[in-house]
């Protein structure tokens, strides 16, 4: 079913703190990873930027798309490679239609958790509302990041009470 308005209008507000662009930092998100159990990226741009600082995600969410335009060659990005050139991700893939959750989408998010990181998900679709479920069954301790348009980074670290309010917000929009 598709997404009313009202739940367009919540998903929209940025689910953990919002760190404004012209203050994303190198530093600044070292401090804020020091002690994450796992760090997870949900978007190729917000991907993007952790690889050029050095952060390499434990898991990593990506659709190919940067504000739902294609983006050049993803495999030979440096979404794929780190800063010397080597391939450092294995590789996942699934189907996940905007505006949905998929159960196959889960699943591999979940297979992704048990593989060796790093770990890349290239989603034949959108990524956007995976980061729902990866809020609910990454370990606790750990730190999810996406992208907010045209403001900053949405860093959200998990806890009960994260997990209580992704739980609520995917039945209250029907995914469940």
């Amino acid at each position: 079913m598709p997404l009313t308005p009202e739940c367009i209008r919540i998903l929209k507000e940025p689910f953990g703190n919002l760190i404004a662009d012209k203050n994303i930092t190198r530093s600044r998100l070292n401090t804020i990873l020091k002690n994450a159990k796992k760090i997870i990226s949900v978007g190729d741009a917000t991907t993007e930027r952790l690889i050029s600082f050095g952060i390499i995600p434990n898991v990593s969410v990506i659709d190919g798309k940067e504000r739902r335009m294609k983006r050049d060659n993803i495999n030979n990005s440096s979404l794929n490679h780190d800063r010397i050139g080597k391939t450092i991700f294995k590789e996942l893939k699934c189907s996940n239609e905007a505006g949905t959750i998929s159960k196959k989408a889960v699943e591999v998010l979940e297979d992704a958790l048990r593989t060796p990181s790093p770990v890349r998900i290239i989603v034949d679709g959108e990524e956007d509302l995976l980061a729902l479920p990866l809020l609910l069954i990454v370990p606790e301790g750990s730190v999810l990041m996406y992208g907010q348009p045209y403001e900053g980074l949405v860093v959200v670290k998990t806890n009960s009470k994260i997990r209580k309010k992704a739980k609520d917000l995917m039945d209250r929009i029907g995914m469940n």
